[in-house]
């Protein structure tokens, strides 16, 4: 089973040295990248999680209701809101959406999870920061499904074959050859891989509001687009299930 995954974020936190494009100009471009991915995801009649960053989500509604229409999951990503925003955000976008959001992912600013679970999320997936020396270190934390206070957590999956984590950055470098035997590996000795990667490797390094490191640029805009397509066609021709995270964990 393949958990296919997708972060709409843009972590400027990280960045300091911005560039001029301003708010309209980077929704109007996450609105043609989601369409692309939507197209693809139609084409090969797979369903996804979406994971929207908390301070997009009023910006993208037309773009979320798409989401939903075409079947596929709608969650939320945490960059740094607070809990009385995640919790007032989460209710506009049950109300519009008419569908539960049901799923919280984390990177740097995790809260704890009896406070998700009093926000009525069932469901917590844990990321780590996805950087060059991701090819010489494991994944701090376990990779297989726990629960902790009521909560189904399901962190990163990691190849038994490489020890490579399934992150952004990884499906931005690897050969894909190289990575799809680690997928097959990987469902040698699990039931599934969680595979995610972000709104912003879809973009060319000038529709960007900020500058990203010199590995950041590798691969990302049409290159990403064309490892997509890749992606689907071997998950399609090998006959991998793919499920939304909500389908799968419940």
């Amino acid at each position: 089973m393949i958990l296919l995954t997708f972060n709409i974020a843009m972590p400027t936190y990280q960045y300091s040295e911005k560039q001029n494009i301003d708010q309209d100009q980077l929704i109007t471009t996450i609105e043609k990248k989601l369409v692309v991915i939507l197209q693809k995801l139609e084409l090969n009649g797979f369903l996804a999680t979406f994971f929207i960053e908390i301070s997009l989500v009023k910006l993208l509604e037309k773009q979320l209701k798409n989401i939903v229409y075409a079947g596929h999951e709608v969650a939320f990503f945490n960059a740094d809101s607070d809990t009385e925003t995640i919790e007032k955000t989460k209710i506009f976008a049950e109300q519009f959406l008419q569908k539960p959001i049901r799923g919280l992912r984390q990177k740097y600013h995790q809260i704890d999870y009896p406070e998700i679970k009093k926000m009525n999320f069932s469901y917590v997936s844990n990321i780590e920061e996805s950087s060059i020396n991701f090819l010489w270190r494991k994944l701090s934390s376990k990779t297989e499904i726990h629960y902790k206070n009521d909560l189904t957590i399901i962190p990163e999956s990691q190849s038994p074959y490489s020890q490579l984590p399934f992150n952004d950055f990884v499906f931005q470098v690897t050969p894909m050859r190289y990575y799809e035997s680690m997928i097959t590996e990987s469902l040698k000795s699990s039931e599934y891989v969680m595979i995610y990667t972000n709104i912003w490797q879809y973009m060319t390094a000038e529709e960007l509001p900020y500058k990203l490191p010199f590995y950041k640029r590798l691969n990302i805009g049409t290159n990403t687009e064309k490892r997509l397509e890749k992606l689907l066609q071997y998950i399609d021709e090998s006959e991998i299930a793919v499920s939304r995270m909500k389908d799968y964990l419940f």
